[in-house]
């Protein structure tokens, strides 16, 4: 940051950040069924973005294609650099573009802990013969990881819960371990599918807390959610899209008096 000027008439100057995520021209078909057309748009690093709209706009759709469950039908996804356009989850991950669910895609059968470490890429225990070598190859590896699992446990206010069974909790912390499941990817993205759907007021903030303290540590975010509020008070942008089409960009205090969205949720 390069200040500018005498001490009573300062000018502050702060680089624009560079962007982590391009999408061009993105098109996705079902068929003869068009569910996202032509949706364009760069998302800057260490910011938050919501992408918005009613039912059947696309959100969901264009959110699949982003994190390579969906194949698009043309366009391009550049995220960090790397071209990941048809390229597979598991390789965007690999890259640090990591997804949610909006159903949880936790393991019921295994406790909070054990969830939060089959997450861990490449840890040497996950493999035949990390198995067949036993605990004295992975042991310090699945330590350190297990310091790590505690912290982030502690961060959304899990730690209690750590030898529950993913199946006893409700779904506000079920929600809770799936954003911990992706931190211990080491995420640089996270595209997050309805966080706050189907929970309660209360955990529904601390899940908006726990965001906001992620972006605000320079994670990045991109989420589909339909609780405004909590758009709002996340999001540095808002991108707003109906039957398939990208129809506004902006943060919601200005999208909130454009005639085209209140006509796409009141008439969607």
């Amino acid at each position: 940051m390069a200040e500018v000027g005498s001490a009573s008439s300062a000018v502050v100057s702060v680089a624009p950040r560079s962007s982590i995520l391009t999408i061009e021209g993105l098109r996705v078909t079902f068929g003869g069924v068009v569910a996202v057309d032509e949706l364009s748009f760069e998302i800057a690093d260490g910011t938050a973005v919501g992408l918005i709209g009613p039912n059947g706009a696309g959100k969901s759709t264009a959110l699949k294609a982003i994190g390579g469950e969906v194949k698009p039908t043309s366009g391009a996804i550049v995220f960090d650099g790397v071209d990941t356009t048809g390229r597979p989850t598991h390789t965007r991950a690999r890259h640090g573009l990591i997804r949610t669910f909006q159903l949880g895609g936790e393991f019921a059968r295994l406790t909070v802990m054990e969830n939060l470490l089959v997450a861990v890429p490449g840890m040497r225990g996950r493999s035949i013969w990390g198995a067949l070598a036993g605990r004295r190859w992975w042991g310090a590896d699945q330590a350190s990881e297990v310091r790590r699992a505690r912290a982030v446990l502690s961060r959304l206010d899990l730690l209690d819960k750590e030898d529950s069974y993913a199946s006893e909790l409700s779904g506000g912390q079920r929600k809770l371990v799936e954003i911990g499941r992706a931190l211990m990817a080491r995420p640089k993205m996270l595209l997050l599918d309805e966080p706050m759907a189907g929970v309660n007021r209360s955990l529904a903030r601390h899940i908006e807390d726990a965001l906001n303290n992620l972006r605000h540590e320079g994670l990045t975010l991109l989420l589909v959610e339909h609780e405004l509020g909590s758009v709002e008070r996340l999001c540095d942008r808002v991108i707003v899209m109906a039957q398939g089409r990208q129809i506004a960009d902006g943060d919601m205090g200005q999208l909130r008096s454009r005639r085209e969205v209140l006509d796409a949720y009141l008439g969607g």
